[in-house]
């Protein structure tokens, strides 16, 4: 898991996000956890995670407070679906088709909660 540190002010009624760590990206939200949700779709949106910075050296202004922005690297990772051959007994192959159970799916999603459970 990346945490990213944000700048945040309320200006106007509306609260600012500030994101150091991706130059330019300033975000808007009515409330904090509004323009939180909307700063963590666009860094996952990001071509490239930097490392969080350290904002011991920060320097902040009145009005101005620091949170961090916690993103998950699972959901950082390319979700390009693949073609992948796997070998499986003919028998639960067979009952595969019988049933109507998707195999793919079935792979996918235990492969998924294997890979979380050992973050």
């Amino acid at each position: 898991m990346k945490i990213y540190p944000a700048i945040y002010s309320v200006q106007n009624g509306s609260v600012e996000l500030l994101i150091p760590d991706f130059p330019g990206m300033l975000i808007e939200g009515e409330t904090l956890v509004q323009a939180t949700e909307k700063a963590e779709k666009l860094i996952l949106a990001q071509d490239k995670m930097p490392a969080p910075s350290d904002m011991k050296s920060t320097h902040l202004v009145e009005g101005e407070h620091v949170i961090m922005v916690p993103i998950a690297e699972h959901e950082t990772k390319n979700t390009k679906r693949i073609r992948r051959n796997v070998t499986i007994p003919q028998y639960l192959n067979d009952w595969a088709k019988q049933t109507g159970i998707n195999v793919s799916q079935i792979l996918t999603e235990t492969l998924d909660q294997q890979f979380k459970t050992t973050e």
